[in-house]
């Protein structure tokens, strides 16, 4: 992780689409995370709100048996953090793991709560933003229980692909879209053979996407 205390003019004009006056701030700063970092993660003292400005990432959960569910990606925008600063949570409700270079601004909260609190204007939007994640994570519900198998990966790779490949912690992706960790690289040879996927050194190249987008309609 690289961290510069200097804002950018890119990072004040987030700053201000979040109805935060970055002068009205104290102490933030412009992170840089690359692949597999974590930026907050589960049981670990976070005492960070974070707006993404660029790359993407994915959030998961530990499950009661050490497993890692993933409940939603970013992609180059968002809040990190917010429940977290609702619930005066100490530490993190999940872990936020990047999949692409990610850059975001990082406002330490115990020196500028009352500032979040009281500005109304970035109430509205973290609360937009709690409320769409909360549909997202309905939507995940419903897409375990009523697709199949082969149309959640699909879907899960379109999610976590990026510039035409996919790699990602396969126990993560097995057991986020239900299914055995043997049973899902049966399906990732499958989608290899039919030349929707190619398998490499770092991960898997997406050779048809149109295919692939097809195949995560079905249901």
């Amino acid at each position: 992780m690289k961290e510069a205390f200097r804002l950018t003019e890119t990072a004040r004009h987030v700053l201000r689409q979040y109805g935060l006056e970055p002068d009205k701030l104290t102490n933030c700063s412009v992170r840089t995370y690359h692949f597999g970092e974590h930026i907050i993660t589960e049981g670990i003292p976070n005492e960070y709100l974070f707006l993404v400005t660029a790359g993407r990432a994915k959030v998961g959960v530990s499950a009661p048996n050490g497993k890692n569910i993933i409940l939603c990606f970013y992609i180059s925008k968002g809040l990190m953090g917010e429940a977290e600063l609702y619930a005066r949570m100490a530490t993190g409700s999940t872990t936020i793991t990047v999949l692409e270079t990610l850059t975001c601004i990082a406002i330490p909260v115990p020196v500028n709560r009352a500032y979040l609190d009281s500005n109304l204007a970035f109430t509205r939007m973290a609360a937009a933003a709690l409320a769409d994640k909360l549909l997202q994570r309905a939507g995940n519900v419903v897409e375990n229980t009523l697709y199949t198998a082969q149309t959640r990966l699909c879907r899960y790779i379109l999610g976590a692909a990026v510039g035409g490949r996919f790699r990602d912690v396969m126990t993560d992706v097995a057991c986020s879209i239900g299914i055995s960790y043997r049973h899902l690289y049966r399906m990732m040879g499958r989608l290899c053979r039919e030349g929707i996927l190619e398998k490499g050194t770092s991960g898997y190249r997406i050779c048809e996407w149109e295919k692939l987008q097809e195949l995560s309609q079905q249901r």
